[in-house]
């Protein structure tokens, strides 16, 4: 018997399972919503995998599983509280990838929809849409707000004409005849421009000019020194924003949209944004209203309130701005302060650059455009290997995004940069107060802090360091003062100045 093979250990019997069912009410459902039937076109590749942060970081999430998950129509396995959605980060990387179009992260968010008509929301998402139905704002106004604003010369917040909002979100079988709604009062008149200037309209959102007031005044000191003029958006709202209020109703974020465009197509403007969120809920939205059947469904909302929607107006970031309208030989030469020697780190975050068929930003595999405006002021870009991650703010799973913010700031700090700069006001909240809990859990203190790249373009053109709010921040951004000094002792003529 020595030769005989050992005898094989009796095989493990795979627990039965029935026949797969699928839920065509589920699917049915999933269709009515926009952008819903999208699952109907995946071929299972994995393409939406292979780049997505949530399924790096966490062994809950898979988009290619959910997508199956759609298509088998297992609606009992993502239909449900705690569900796995909810980890979704809203990077667009699936987006971007998928070859059939699909847009998985679009699914996603339609079966958020789905959750939401049930009840089931996050309790930051209860909180936050709740907070826009009822000020119009993501983040409100108040007496704080507007004496922190009244620092930096800007006016208190205007309030937001909740009642046409809310308008907009009755469901059809409410709404009866469209109300009258009388032509809107301008407080503000904006100046004539003169021949030498651009006019563009400025959407401020709800971030910046409620919790980062510095931020709005940088925009406005900055780009008046170059030659823009800014018309304000009277009556604008919240976007509303692409995380939550997105996920709650697509259609409700569209029709909300949608009546923030027309504000700018009353003044026959173009608008320009100071964050990415808003230009990625305004461009989706233009993008998407293309579709005649989809457009004539916002505008029968908007009827409502004495608007419609035509698609007239394009959306630029502020960063767009810089570099399309104004150019970076001009900022160059804007300049008082060069920043020779400092070592600047970049974050693009996600809703810069993707979806790039919509954002139309730049190569979002090989963007270059932060690193430009950062050169010229005079600094150094650095581009870390971490450069590509997002800052996690979607994913309702704490552990992810810190992991995630770990990761990309420890990449940030072996590249010894000084700062890291950015373009989004989301982005720098968890950069900043969200650094503190990384150092905290991983107990790594990086110490690496966070900038706005329209507030280091203040100080570069010679906006004193007090007067840029940067005492506000957590990790305070002194390596800005050696500058400032160098500045102040030197004689105008012996300042280095960035070459070309």
């Amino acid at each position: 018997m020595s030769g005989d093979a050992p005898n094989p250990a009796p095989a493990r019997s795979a627990p039965e399972k029935g026949p797969v069912r699928v839920d065509f009410e589920f699917r049915r459902e999933l269709a009515r919503k926009v952008e819903g039937n999208l699952a109907s076109f995946c071929y299972q590749c994995g393409a939406c995998v292979g780049d997505c942060p949530a399924a790096t970081y966490s062994d809950r999430f898979n988009p290619r599983e959910i997508m199956l998950e759609v298509l088998y129509g297992l609606g009992d396995e993502l239909i449900k509280e705690d569900s796995v959605l909810w980890l979704c980060t809203n990077c667009y990387n699936c987006h971007e990838r998928c070859p059939q179009e699909v847009k998985p992260v679009e699914v996603i968010i339609s079966l958020k929809n789905m959750l939401a008509d049930r009840g089931i929301l996050p309790e930051a998402a209860k909180r936050i849409t709740h907070t826009f139905e009822t000020t119009g704002r993501t983040t409100p106004g108040g007496p704080a707000v507007d004496k922190q604003r009244a620092r930096f010369g800007l006016p208190p917040l205007a309030p937001v004409p909740v009642e046409e909002i809310q308008a907009l979100l009755k469901p059809d079988a409410e709404v009866p005849e469209p109300p009258e709604r009388p032509a809107p009062e301008r407080a503000v008149r904006p100046a004539p421009a003169r021949k030498d200037q651009k006019r563009f309209a400025f959407f401020p959102g709800c971030l910046i000019p409620a919790r980062h007031p510095a931020m709005e005044s940088a925009i406005r000191k900055t780009l008046t020194n170059l030659g823009i003029e800014i018309a304000d958006l009277e009556g604008a709202s919240c976007c509303p924003d692409p995380i939550y209020f997105k996920s709650k109703d697509k259609l409700d974020w569209l029709s909300v949209a949608a009546r923030n465009l027309t504000l700018a197509e009353e003044q026959g403007l173009d608008i320009f944004t100071n964050c990415s969120g808003c230009t990625a809920t305004l461009s989706e939205t233009r993008h998407l209203l293309e579709d005649e059947e989809l457009k004539g469904r916002v505008n029968g909302r908007l009827q409502r309130i004495g608007r419609h929607y035509d698609g007239t107006t394009r959306i630029k970031h502020v960063a767009v701005l810089l570099r399309d309208e104004i150019g970076y030989e001009a900022i160059r030469k804007s300049v008082k302060r060069p920043l020779t020697g400092l070592k600047v780190a970049i974050h693009y975050g996600c809703h810069l650059l993707k979806p790039s068929r919509i954002m139309q930003v730049d190569d979002p595999n090989n963007p270059e455009v932060l690193e430009k405006l950062v050169e010229a002021l005079g600094a150094t870009p650095v581009r870390h290997s971490n450069w590509y991650l997002c800052c996690g703010k979607a994913c309702q799973d704490e552990n992810v995004p810190m992991d995630m913010m770990h990761d990309l700031l420890g990449a940030v700090h072996k590249e010894e940069a000084e700062l890291l700069c950015l373009i989004c006001p989301t982005c720098f909240g968890q950069f900043d107060h969200g650094q503190a809990k990384v150092a905290k859990r991983f107990e790594e203190d990086f110490h690496t802090p966070a900038i706005y790249y329209l507030q280091l373009l203040a100080f570069a053109q010679g906006v004193p360091y007090d007067e840029l709010g940067l005492e506000r921040q957590r990790f305070k951004v002194e390596c800005l003062k050696r500058f400032e000094n160098e500045d102040d002792e030197a004689p105008a003529a012996s300042r280095k100045q960035p070459s070309a």
